[in-house]
C-alpha cells in the first residue's frame, strides 16, 4: 500500500542513514583538510619542506650570512647549510653576504673552491656588507661580480703569525721552559724566548711566503687580473670599498643589499630570500684578533689577514 506506515519508516530511516553518512564523510573531509593546514603552517614556520606543497612553493634564494672568523668547522658548517637546500628545487640562486675579517688559509681556500664550483649549477652572487678581510676577501673574490657597500672594508690580502716572548716575566715568576725536542726545526719559536733570526728565516719561507703566494695567485686567478696588478694591493692594507683606485680590481659594483635584493628580482621574479647557515655566537673584529693572537701565543697558528 502506498500510505503503508511500514513503508514510510523504512523511508524515513533510509533518508536520516543517508544525511548521517553525508555529515560523517563532511567531517572527516574537513579534518584532513585542517591537518593538511596545520602542516603547511609548521612546515612553513620551520623551514621544513612541505609534501602537500612543494609543487605549488614559492621560488626562493637561499641568503648566506658569513659574519664569523673563517674556520674549517665554520666552512663546514656554511656547506652543510648550502648541500641541503640544494635538494629543494624552489631555491633559484644563491646570495652570499661577507661579513667577517678573515681566518684559516685553508678553510678560506677551500670555500672559495667550493662556491666557485657552486655556480656552474646554481647562480651565486657575492656582496661585501660589512668587512670581507684577508681570508673572507679570498672568499669573495671566487665570484665576480663583487658587489659592496660603499663603506664596507676589503683587502688586507697577507698572511701573518703573531708571536709574543714573555720570557722577562717568566724569570720573575721563576718559570723555565724544559722542552726536549728532535730535529732542528722542530720547535722554531717558543712563548718564553725571542725567535732567532734563522727560525724566522725558516718560518717566512715556509709557510708565510707560500701560502701568501697562493693567496696572492688565486685572487688574481679569480678577478681575472694579472698577478702584478694585484699585488700592488697585497701589502696588508685595508680599503674603503668605494675608493676609486680598487674599482674593478678588488670591487666590482657599489649598492646596498636592499637595491641588490630588488635587483636580482627584476632577474629572478618575485623570489622570496631566505635565510640559511646561521650559528650562535658571532664574534667581531676586535674579538677574532684576540682570539687568532691567543691560539698563536699558545699554539702557533697562523692565519691570513
Amino acid at each position: 500500500m502506498e500510505n503503508d506506515p511500514k513503508d514510510l519508516e523504512i523511508k524515513k530511516l533510509k533518508k536520516d542513514i543517508s544525511i548521517s553518512s553525508i555529515k560523517q564523510y563532511g567531517f572527516i573531509l574537513l579534518f584532513v583538510a585542517e591537518i593538511i593546514f596545520l602542516i603547511a603552517m609548521f612546515t612553513e614556520f620551520f623551514n621544513i619542506k612541505n609534501p602537500f606543497s612543494q609543487s605549488y612553493a614559492s621560488d626562493k634564494v637561499a641568503l648566506l650570512h658569513i659574519d664569523q672568523e673563517i674556520t674549517g668547522s665554520y666552512v663546514e658548517h656554511l656547506i652543510k647549510s648550502i648541500e641541503e637546500i640544494k635538494e629543494d628545487s624552489s631555491y633559484k640562486a644563491l646570495l652570499v653576504d661577507v661579513s667577517s675579517p678573515g681566518g684559516s688559509p685553508s678553510a678560506s681556500q677551500e670555500f672559495s673552491e667550493y662556491l666557485k664550483d657552486l655556480n656552474k649549477t646554481m647562480p651565486v652572487t657575492m656582496y661585501v656588507d660589512d668587512m670581507a678581510a684577508s681570508g673572507a676577501y679570498y672568499i669573495a673574490s671566487a665570484i665576480k661580480p663583487i658587489y659592496a657597500n660603499k663603506n664596507a672594508i676589503v683587502g688586507s690580502i697577507g698572511v701573518i703569525m703573531p708571536h709574543y716572548n714573555a720570557g722577562e716575566l717568566a724569570q720573575k715568576l721563576g718559570v723555565k721552559e724544559d722542552t726536549i725536542t728532535a730535529g732542528k726545526f722542530k720547535q722554531p719559536f717558543s712563548l718564553l724566548k725571542e725567535m732567532s733570526a734563522e727560525n724566522k728565516t725558516y718560518i717566512e719561507d715556509s709557510l708565510l711566503k707560500p701560502a701568501y703566494k697562493n693567496f696572492v695567485e688565486d685572487v688574481a686567478h679569480n678577478r681575472n687580473l694579472p698577478v702584478t696588478k694585484i699585488q700592488k694591493y697585497a701589502d696588508g692594507r685595508i680599503y674603503i670599498a668605494n675608493m676609486p683606485k680598487i674599482q674593478g680590481i678588488l670591487v666590482d659594483k657599489i649598492t646596498n643589499l636592499f637595491k641588490l635584493k630588488k635587483e636580482m628580482k627584476k632577474t629572478l621574479g618575485d623570489v622570496k630570500f631566505v635565510a640559511i647557515g646561521k650559528r650562535p655566537n658571532p664574534r667581531n673584529f676586535f674579538h677574532v684578533l684576540f682570539q687568532e693572537s691567543l691560539q698563536s701565543l699558545l699554539k702557533g697558528q697562523w692565519t691570513l689577514q
